[in-house]
């Protein structure tokens, strides 16, 4: 009994000293997160010297080396695109040439806006008319990008939803293919929150709806449809086309006569290797509307109201009518970048990936966007997280990759290349850790010390984990935590949780300011931003040294 007893306790006192020297270099890095570094790294990315970040711009650019150049200095290894042969001596042969990589994942972007050319016109066969419309007058054109001159017949479709999962799909029986579609904007039952229809089709989340007419589109492209025509009836888009009215965009933040989304229109997508344009989007006056309906005998709010109650589809082809759409685009080629690093775990393959997106808004009209809430906070935490896991002098168990994404706010573009071009088989992402907006309190925030932790619902470990080091390290944050099954949104997580990678993402509050010029670092939190990256360092320490992220489900297994 005496020798088991012994052996049982100098096993134990292994385990314990192999412990201490952990937290010792758990602690080490925790402290490098102060509200100082925090606060000087946002004050300069968000600088007026950053021009705003617009993707593919010198302000982006200088941003960008600015990273790299943390990334360099704390330690991190670079993990983006091979830079030139290098020769290892002057007098060597090619046969000695070796690659290294660079900070830098590089990628061509097609930025595209409307031409002059911006036609629409209508044919009824049955009145043996033409109607030609007038761009800005009764519709608006969103190109895709690549010229498009098209004959084809219009199909309406309803609301353009294919939601199997509800019974509910505006596509059955109807073919779309060589068509241009007609829709309604929204869902059925988005007009009355009273009524069943809402409760049934209503968005349960914050992107929710984003990410509705994002489906819409890419389900109306995958089925062939050539265009997409959208109505409304609650709002007449032609209330936007006024060309008189001075100071005719106002609101809290600016007044004038040009309007400050047309930096919206400038558009960006990643070319891949095919011609593969999107749809045209147009937007049809109500006149325009009426008389497109009144073709096939259609009374709009009498449909709605159908619609709303019975909740079943009433696609029809609109046979008499053929619509005839010719638009220009003006495009060219943007080079942009992602900022990638990493630390080499025990296993150089299983990876976790942490990411912000570093691109803004740019500039506009005199007026400089400086996205300090969005995204310089998010950058910060990813460039904090670096420094810290480096300061702890750990080899973790798994590799840490450490990503600042260009093209966020075009379409969550460098994320989505990063997913198709990894540093690491994306198979071999054990968890992707995303920072949006870390830095504001939303208005009722009253103690300022919210925050959300989006996560991916089949991990519970990973709202245990986060929720435990809250209370063990006595974090000042209420945190909020949101389960989804697949979190989708507006940020870069939404790349990794499509390719079925269990997520984090971090996010502190709304506010009114978000996408304005008055996005400030002045109006940071920086105790609040600072406890989120101490909060995430914690909760990635534990799976990054070899926590099970499946932990509960393998219990349950």
């Amino acid at each position: 009994m005496v020798k088991k007893f012994s052996f049982i306790a100098l096993i134990s006192g292994l385990f314990i000293l192999q412990a201490f020297p952990q937290e010792d270099l758990r602690m080490k890095g925790f402290q490098s997160i102060t509200e100082e570094a925090v606060k000087q790294q946002l004050f300069f990315l968000a600088s007026d010297w950053m021009q705003g970040r617009a993707t593919g711009t010198e302000g982006e650019y200088m941003a960008g080396d600015y990273i790299a150049s943390m990334f360099g200095l704390y330690g991190i290894r670079p993990a983006g695109d091979y830079t030139e042969l290098l020769r290892n001596s002057r007098n060597s042969s090619s046969m000695g040439q070796q690659r290294e990589r660079g900070f830098f994942q590089k990628m061509n972007l097609i930025e595209y806006q409307p031409g002059a050319t911006q036609e629409l016109s209508f044919s009824d066969k049955k009145k043996g008319t033409v109607i030609p419309l007038t761009w800005k007058t009764d519709f608006d054109a969103e190109t895709g990008d690549l010229p498009a001159d098209i004959t084809a017949p219009v199909v309406f479709v309803g609301y353009g939803l294919a939601m199997d999962s509800l019974g509910y799909n505006d596509f059955s029986g109807v073919n779309v293919r060589g068509c241009i579609i007609l829709r309604l904007p929204g869902y059925p039952g988005s007009h009355d929150t009273s009524s069943a229809a809402w409760k049934k089709f209503h968005p349960r989340d914050r992107y929710g709806e984003y990410m509705l007419n994002r489906a819409k589109n890419a389900t109306a492209k995958k089925l062939g449809a050539r265009g997409i025509m959208e109505i409304s009836f609650t709002n007449d888009f032609s209330d936007n086309w006024a060309a008189n009215v001075p100071f005719r965009f106002q609101n809290r933040f600016y007044e004038g006569k040009d309007d400050p989304n047309e930096f919206y229109r400038h558009r960006m997508k990643i070319p891949g290797d095919t011609l593969d344009p999107d749809p045209p989007f147009i937007m049809l006056s109500r006149r325009a509307m009426n008389y497109v309906l009144s073709s096939a005998g259609i009374d709009p709010l009498i449909l709605r109201n159908q619609l709303t109650a019975t909740m079943k589809p009433a696609s029809r082809e609109l046979t008499s009518l053929t619509a005839h759409l010719k638009t220009s685009v003006n495009s060219r080629i943007v080079k942009a970048r992602n900022v990638i690093g990493w630390m080499e775990g025990e296993d150089t393959t299983r990876t976790i990936v942490i990411g912000a997106h570093y691109d803004h808004l740019g500039t506009w009209n005199g007026y400089i966007f400086n996205g300090a809430d969005d995204n310089a906070s998010g950058t910060v935490a990813v460039m904090t997280l670096a420094r810290a896991f480096a300061a702890s002098g750990i080899r973790p168990k798994y590799s840490i990759v450490f990503a600042a994404w260009t093209g966020e706010e075009k379409g969550l573009l460098g994320s989505y290349y990063y997913v198709s071009h990894p540093f690491r088989p994306i198979d071999k992402t054990l968890l992707y850790v995303n920072f949006d907006m870390i830095s504001r309190n939303s208005p009722d925030d009253s103690l300022r010390n919210q925050c959300t932790m989006s996560y991916t619902k089949a991990y519970k470990t990973l709202e245990n984990t986060a929720s435990e080091k809250v209370t063990d390290a006595r974090l000042g944050l209420n945190v909020a935590f949101r389960p989804s099954e697949k979190p989708r949104g507006g940020s870069d997580h939404t790349p990794f949780a499509e390719k079925n990678i269990p997520i984090i993402y971090f996010m502190a509050g709304w506010h009114d300011e978000y996408h304005t010029p008055y996005d400030h670092a002045e109006k940071a939190d920086i105790r609040k931003t600072t406890e989120i990256i101490r909060l995430a360092y914690l909760t990635i320490w534990d799976f990054a040294t070899g926590k099970d992220i499946r932990q509960e489900e393998n219990r349950k297994n």
